[in-house]
């Protein structure tokens, strides 16, 4: 049985009507609606039109017990954010229910309820009116959230002049020294810099060492899986997964992994069997060199590091120009047993005359697994490496009458020859 405490979701969905304008939705314009809606349905009951209608979340149930930090994941518009609003109770479920108790503070959005033309000391008191913390409360942990915030020094300020970066520091500040029971964040730490990140992130997992209750939205899978104990993954409104942060996340990126849409995500997780150092483009005598002639074999190499022996890994590359993925090419022979951890390097020969003459972005990646293990984890390096593909003094263009158009620019074999002179049978073709 959930403890009394513990947040259950059972079954909530949220919907939302596409398109109605303001006076469709008056009493008279309901009526309308509804009419036209009676007079669409064909003879066997059935609208001619699909209901104007978008489910946001849709059967999503899960139990939080006190002290957890949960993660919740997913593409945008996945509908992490409007879960985040019915638990605050800023939006109602359309079915469904929600109950806990203890009190919510929620961060979904950047000093959310601020006055900034009051001080941050009025600012701080009136916050805590807001949620029913008492000013006795306040005025003990008063020095402990300016101190946390570093802006004691304009503690009398209108919050209209403070910077972005102490605007979010007092705005976290506040919330997590309010003595929540649940704490509800939307990428409240996307903004801000790393140090500061990096204090919010401890300072969290302090608190849920003490009991507090943490929902925490974020692109960053290495903050996910560093800091919640589970993780919930959303697509389309529904739950794909929810369990293990490091099993769900991995997951999760496999699925970005398999659609193509590397780099799409903030923050890759680096997961603790191997880390991608960098990726560059070398010649054959071992220069690393950002334009690539196409007269010249070069050679793509990946560096990286294998955390731990007896790992198998294959490595993969994405090429894309112009935002499309041109190519994906990976291993030939599949996952690679090493025996033995620490650096290593993939190269992978590009012949002459292979790409055209514009700029690329590759993006390098590895499957992993242990040895003897099926359960697969990939690592994809976040940020692509650009170079340039150029013809050397215009050579190639002297020879054609035309640049070649498309991506690539592969040389086949070409014959030519008389219908009667085709030779028969495969061992013809063969030669060629």
């Amino acid at each position: 049985m959930a403890h009394v405490n513990a947040i259950v979701v059972e079954g909530i969905g949220k919907r939302y009507e596409l398109g109605s304008s303001a006076e469709e939705r008056t009493p008279a314009g309901i009526v309308r609606r509804l009419a036209a809606r009676i007079r669409r349905r064909s003879a066997n009951g059935q609208e001619r039109e699909p209901a104007r209608e978008f489910w946001a979340l849709r059967d999503v149930s899960l139990t939080v017990e006190p002290g957890t930090v949960i993660g919740v994941i997913g593409a945008n518009g996945a509908g992490k954010t409007t879960l985040l609003k019915i638990l605050a109770r800023i939006v109602a479920p359309t079915e469904g229910r929600v109950t806990g108790s203890g009190r919510v503070v929620s961060l979904l959005e950047l000093g959310a309820g601020f006055d900034p033309d009051l001080s941050a000391r009025e600012n701080i008191f009136l916050n805590a009116a807001m949620l029913g913390v008492p000013r006795a409360v306040v005025a003990r942990r008063f020095d402990q959230i300016l101190e946390f915030a570093e802006v004691d020094k304009f503690v009398d300020t209108p919050l209209k002049h403070y910077s972005s970066g102490m605007y979010l520091r007092l705005a976290f500040s506040v919330a997590i020294n309010m003595e929540p029971s649940i704490l509800l964040a939307d990428e409240i730490l996307a903004v801000g810099d790393e140090s500061f990140q990096e204090r919010c992130l401890e300072r969290v997992k302090q608190e849920a060492a003490r009991g507090l209750t943490v929902l925490f939205v974020s692109h960053d899978m290495e903050a996910i899986v560093r800091v919640c104990n589970r993780t919930l993954w959303l697509n389309a409104g529904r739950v794909v997964g929810f369990g293990d942060s490091e099993e769900v996340v991995a997951d999760y990126q496999n699925s970005i992994w398999a659609r193509g849409l590397t780099g799409s995500e903030r923050g890759r997780h680096l997961n603790r069997f191997a880390v991608i150092h960098d990726v560059r483009v070398v010649t054959e005598d071992g220069r690393e060199v950002r334009g690539m002639p196409t007269d010249e074999i070069t050679h793509l190499r990946m560096r990286f590091e294998l955390l731990e022996d007896h790992l198998c890994a294959c490595a993969a590359y994405d090429v894309r120009a112009r935002g499309q993925l041109v190519f994906r090419t990976a291993d030939p022979l599949g996952m690679r047993l090493f025996r033995t951890g620490g650096m290593w390097e993939a190269l992978m020969r590009l012949p002459h005359r292979f790409f055209n003459e514009m700029t690329y972005s590759v993006v390098p990646s590895l499957t992993v697994a242990r040895e003897g293990e099926g359960r697969r984890q990939y690592v994809i390096m976040g940020e692509p490496l650009s170079f340039i593909v150029y013809a050397p003094d215009g050579k190639a263009r002297r020879e054609k009458d035309v640049r070649a158009s498309g991506y690539l620019t592969p040389q086949f074999r070409w014959r030519f020859q008389r219908p009667d002179e085709q030779p028969e049978g495969v061992q013809g073709v063969a030669r060629f």
